[in-house]
């Protein structure tokens, strides 16, 4: 379960040393080439963003992708954002944030051993995916923006944000417990995420209930029990208007 977690420390690490190299004056005449490579990946990057902000449940207010904008608005300065409507949680921000790293991950794989070590596709087909894989080493690790985007929602309520915390660290621990008593086994390791966000929701959702549930209590008056009421279950009487009241 450790492997995987360090393969994305290895791919945030490589994303960095490459973007730092390559989009800067060290790179030489590779510069222009590494923008236009690096264009290609703003859009892998931002729309996992986007992808992730759907399956948290944040409806994004809009997507934008630059080709232009440097100091002067005359650079080739690839960029892109997605807005948000309001400050997502703490938790959904660091889901939202790393979306990138996680999906390029895969894909880096997938390219790497599906298709550039595949002697079945043409060194045409290659060479596009050698571009394509590039483009997502130099876009995997999260912006500063995104980093700015997690550090903004801790300080916006920083209560539900230790609460969050505690909920995914004992969510952890809850699967651990589990997989050490019943020796189960996942043969992929995405299904450990999907399982510790399954018992994050359940607590979540069960913690919810049962402060509901205090309140209710705690707000009923046991001295003077309210009367049960079945007007919902009783139709309307029809009162007959009096023939002298209509003469008049």
């Amino acid at each position: 379960m450790l492997q995987e977690p360090l393969i994305f420390l290895g791919i945030y690490v490589i994303s960095l040393i490459l973007k730092n190299f390559l989009l800067s004056e060290r790179a030489g005449v590779f510069k222009p080439i590494a923008n236009r490579v690096f264009f290609i990946g703003v859009f892998f990057h931002e729309f996992a963003h986007y992808g992730m902000c759907l399956a948290v449940g944040r409806i994004p207010k809009n997507i934008s992708i630059e080709w232009w904008g440097g100091k002067y608005n005359n650079e080739r300065n690839p960029r892109g954002s997605v807005e948000h409507k309001e400050v997502p949680s703490f938790l959904q921000s660091i889901v939202i944030s790393f979306a990138p790293l996680y999906f390029s991950t895969w894909l880096i794989f997938g390219l790497w051993f599906g298709v550039i070590f595949t002697p079945f596709y043409d060194p045409i087909i290659k060479t596009i995916a050698v571009f394509v894989l590039l483009s997502l080493l130099l876009t995997a690790a999260p912006s500063s923006g995104d980093i700015g985007v997690i550090s903004l929602s801790f300080r916006k309520d920083p209560k539900h944000s230790w609460y969050q915390i505690f909920l995914i660290s004992f969510s952890i621990l809850v699967l651990w417990f589990f997989l050490v008593i019943t020796q189960i086994t996942f043969f992929l390791e995405v299904f450990y995420y999907l399982a510790i966000a399954g018992i994050y929701l359940v607590l979540r959702f069960s913690f919810i209930g049962l402060r509901k549930l205090v309140i209710r209590i705690d707000l009923y008056n046991y001295k003077k029990p309210q009367k049960v009421r079945f007007r919902r279950f009783t139709g309307r009487r029809y009162k007959p208007t009096k023939p002298w009241k209509k003469s008049e």
